[in-house]
């Protein structure tokens, strides 16, 4: 829950004051402070919140704690977590058939960190991009682009719906022109064979850049379908029995705060 924010002491009113947390009630400067609709949020509390949730001044304390306590629930649910598909690189996705759950994470996030956990029926789109950062060089050396390859998927969550993980490491980088993604394309879906696709791509393109990039595109089409088979198999078995209305854990889709029944938020007033 958030804390009841106090009244502003006298020396709290200059602009490099430190600021009090409205959820842990720390105190946090200038630079490590993240200013709220109403309140403040120091650099620890906002470190526990998803790493795919956009954060904004217009979050509420409410709204944050409620993430905060979803945060907490998320950690002790990964312990009863065992995947039984894995597909990707660095980054990768795993996947429970049991629970019917999956997170985007490396194995050390997996290992040490809070990944968060998302329902496989909840799964509504997946897909994967390449995005393209171009480094200007200087008069004696040329421009450098570079790649970051990311899995893009669209699901049902309290919190988060559209997500961008990128599953890369180290970019792919090439000095000498962009890479033409339907060059490559053409490869991986054997329209071209790869001696002539390198072939016809090397033309101001390094081949080393050529194939890291041909070696991600075909991690992003084995994370796809990993997860979208997973999920239509898993929509395809039989629900569990619902859980009572008393056991249901909701939570409002316009502040975040948990609602406990009743057709309104108590928090913000919205109709749920």
């Amino acid at each position: 829950m958030p804390r009841q924010a106090r009244e502003p002491e006298k020396d709290d009113m200059g602009i490099f004051a430190k600021k009090e947390c409205s959820i842990c009630g720390d105190k946090s400067g200038l630079l490590s402070n993240k200013k709220l609709a109403d309140g403040n949020l120091c650099k620890n509390c906002r470190a526990k919140l998803s790493p795919f949730y956009d954060l904004s001044s217009r979050d509420t304390a409410a709204g944050i704690a409620a993430q905060l306590e979803y945060r907490e629930r998320n950690l002790i649910e990964l312990e009863r977590f065992h995947p039984t598909v894995t597909a990707g690189g660095a980054g990768k996705v795993f996947i429970d058939m049991n629970s019917g759950k999956f997170t985007l994470a490396s194995e050390r996030e997996l290992r040490e960190g809070n990944p968060d956990l998302f329902d496989l029926r909840g799964l509504h789109s997946c897909s994967f991009y390449a995005r393209e950062r171009i480094i200007k060089g200087d008069e004696d050396e040329s421009d450098r682009f570079e790649y970051d390859f990311y899995l893009k998927l669209t699901v049902d969550h309290p919190f988060l719906r559209g997500l961008a993980y990128r599953y890369n490491d180290e970019p792919v980088a090439n000095r000498r022109n962009r890479i033409r993604e339907e060059e490559i394309r053409k490869i991986y879906l054997g329209q071209k064979d790869i001696k002539s696709g390198l072939s016809a791509l090397l033309s101001g393109v390094d081949r080393k850049a050529t194939e890291q990039y041909l070696e991600q595109y075909a991690i992003g089409q084995e994370m796809i379908e990993a997860l979208t088979g997973a999920a239509e198999a898993f929509r395809a078995t039989p629900r569990q029995p619902a859980r009572s209305a008393a056991a249901e854990v909701r939570f409002c889709s316009n502040c975040g705060a948990r609602v406990d029944g009743g057709a309104f938020c108590t928090q913000c007033g919205s109709r749920l």
